[in-house]
């Protein structure tokens, strides 16, 4: 992954746009944009970014540069949604899933017991949204991530599905419901954005949180010390009755024009983000669904967990309070509802 963040970004945006991005290194970008893309920029269809002053025949890209404000504008076409299905060559495998299960889902406090395995159809969201932070500048910024639609774990992985384009196919019956209702996909969708984009902007985050911690005490110590100098004036001159009032009137004023211009620093360095979905693809994999009985006591449910076959792993099942994936978890008395163990302790 790219620590990059205006690299990680072009590369994401292009790759958006049918071009192809291949980063040289932590700061350089080879790119090829499409023809309509290279027109919006007035750039060579062929071209490299960089985020580093010294690199020849390049393109040097800033929060603050033209062709990032530029390709914000794509992101602010919303509402692409796609769908392809991708096929499997060879044998899909068909047996084993008792002792896989078995050995991966791990009920803390209740059983689990496998009770069937099939090869069917399961559905994943690769979700990509676009986000603009405001503060001191701004930041653009794209992120992704997959969504299971049966487990409704997110992120998860899907391997190589999508590696060869000959193996995508295109999909029929896409009428079907979605197994999960659309507010519900939407509050995942929400959530996970939330955490992705919050990581994003951690390192922005903590460089405001110093900056302002430190015009903060600058502050307090230009502001505090003219409130010492006043009250020595008073020991000093050792004033009383209208005198001294007057003085400490102007302490007070001088407390109040601290507050206020520490208000003022709190807003500057005040974050803002505004997200939306950009697009989304609905990816048709061949996987196994394997169905397993849960018990808490004498409370039993069924649930489904997903074998995929081009990462090889069974994925984990999700914590209906938190939504966090997860292989050991607690059941709940009432409806042996899955509990993470970081819920379930506190």
């Amino acid at each position: 992954m790219l620590s990059d963040p205006i690299i990680a970004t072009l590369e994401k945006i292009v790759s958006l746009h049918d071009g192809i991005a291949e980063p040289a290194g932590e700061h350089i970008l080879n790119v090829l944009l499409t023809e309509n893309i290279a027109s919006l920029l007035s750039l060579p269809e062929e071209v490299t970014f960089t985020t580093i002053a010294d690199v020849p025949q390049s393109v040097f890209v800033t929060y603050h540069s033209e062709v990032l404000n530029k390709l914000s504008e794509l992101l602010a076409v919303k509402g692409l949604i796609s769908a392809l299905g991708v096929k499997i060559d060879g044998h899909l495998k068909n047996t084993g899933f008792e002792k896989i299960l078995l050995e991966r889902l791990a009920p803390q406090n209740g059983l689990i017991r496998f009770l069937d395995a099939k090869p069917e159809i399961t559905r994943y969201i690769l979700c990509n949204v676009a986000y603009t932070a405001n503060a001191s500048e701004k930041r653009i910024g794209l992120v992704s991530f997959i969504i299971n639609e049966i487990t409704g774990v997110t992120p998860v992985e899907i391997g190589d599905a999508l590696f060869w384009e000959s193996d995508r196919i295109s999909v029929e019956h896409q009428e079907t419901p979605l197994a999960m209702t659309i507010e519900d996909l939407l509050r995942l969708i929400e959530h996970q954005s939330a955490i992705l984009i919050g990581k994003s902007l951690d390192n922005w985050q903590a460089k405001l949180t110093r900056a302002r911690a430190r015009d903060e005490e600058r502050l307090k110590d230009y502001y505090n010390t003219i409130s010492d100098s006043i009250r020595n004036k008073i020991e000093l001159k050792k004033l009383i009755g209208d005198e001294q009032d007057k003085e400490l009137a102007r302490i007070e004023a001088t407390n109040r024009e601290l507050e206020r211009k520490l208000l003022d620093i709190q807003e500057r360095y005040a974050m803002s983000v505004e997200a939306s979905l950009h697009s989304a693809m609905i990816i048709h994999l061949p996987t196994v669904h394997i169905q397993c009985e849960l018990q808490r006591k004498k409370v039993k449910r069924t649930v489904t967990a997903v074998w995929n076959p081009f990462t090889k792993i069974l994925e984990p099942l999700r914590c209906e309070l938190s939504g966090e994936p997860v292989y050991n978890f607690y059941l709940d008395d009432k409806s042996a509802k899955i509990i993470s163990p970081t819920v379930w302790i506190k």
